[in-house]
């Protein structure tokens, strides 16, 4: 029986079926799990990622794939669950914490999206996005702007063109001097907009 990976529910219950897929090579399965990812069969493809796992195939690969399938599906806990399991025995998988840090980022999970990032950035410094990313959480809960700006800069000093780097000088230029303190200036949804300013 093949169990799917995020919705503990039976896809293919006739015994000629499951005699067929267990011929089927591991490395195959995944092929198919991938294409029926990408068509939007997400139920499918757990199936065959499940199956494709149970076979042997490279554990990496497989929990790359179920937590993108879980994610698109909107099921984000059990996409939580996959890399939880995963990054126990492989801590230092850093491509896959930062996918962590977003999902609990989106689930509005601040406090957990920043550890992660902080333990990506202090793991391994010249990655910029993790930089970038944690900088970004730092100036949206107006927590620490030193740390914020220390972190953009980072980023351009790392990837100078890279594809936040507009971005990040555009930010850079909202964000006071450290000399006069952590402070930032308003976003323009905090400004009233009844209010008119000189030129």
């Amino acid at each position: 029986m093949i169990v799917g990976g995020c919705h503990h529910a039976t896809l293919y219950q006739g015994p000629d079926l499951q005699a067929q897929l267990s011929a089927v090579r591991a490395e195959d399965l995944l092929s198919l799990a991938v294409s029926h990812a990408r068509s939007g069969d997400l139920l499918r493809a757990e199936q065959y990622l499940s199956a494709a796992r149970e076979r042997g195939h490279a554990e990496a690969t497989v929990v790359y794939w179920l937590v993108r399938v879980c994610v698109a599906a909107s099921r984000y806990q059990s996409a939580l669950g996959h890399a939880a399991n995963y990054l126990r025995d492989h801590p230092e998988d850093w491509p896959l914490r930062l996918v962590v840090a977003t999902i609990h980022e989106a689930l509005g999970d601040l406090a957990l999206a920043q550890s992660e990032l902080e333990r990506i950035v202090e793991a391994e410094p010249a990655l910029p996005l993790p930089h970038y990313r944690l900088a970004m959480l730092y100036r949206s809960g107006y927590v620490d702007q030193k740390l914020a700006r220390r972190h953009l800069e980072e980023y351009l000093t790392l990837t100078p063109k890279g594809p936040h780097a507009a971005e990040v000088r555009s930010v850079l230029r909202e964000v006071a001097d450290d000399s006069t303190g952590p402070r930032l200036v308003p976003h323009p949804r905090t400004i009233d907009l009844g209010e008119t300013e000189d030129p």
